[in-house]
């Protein structure tokens, strides 16, 4: 019994790991494009500008 509670456990936190990084990857391509999104509408309102 208490080694399928240890199987359990691991595979619980494996599964958290792996969510957590997804999660992280997500919210870098997410930054990565708002970054991007306000340097095009930058460029676009400083030419508009001129």
């Amino acid at each position: 019994m208490r080694f399928s509670k240890q199987k359990k456990a691991v595979k619980s936190l494996k599964k958290r790991m792996t969510s957590i990084a997804t999660r992280r990857k997500r919210m870098h391509a997410n930054t990565r494009k708002k970054v991007l999104w306000r340097q095009r509408s930058y460029v676009v309102a400083a030419t508009a500008a001129c």
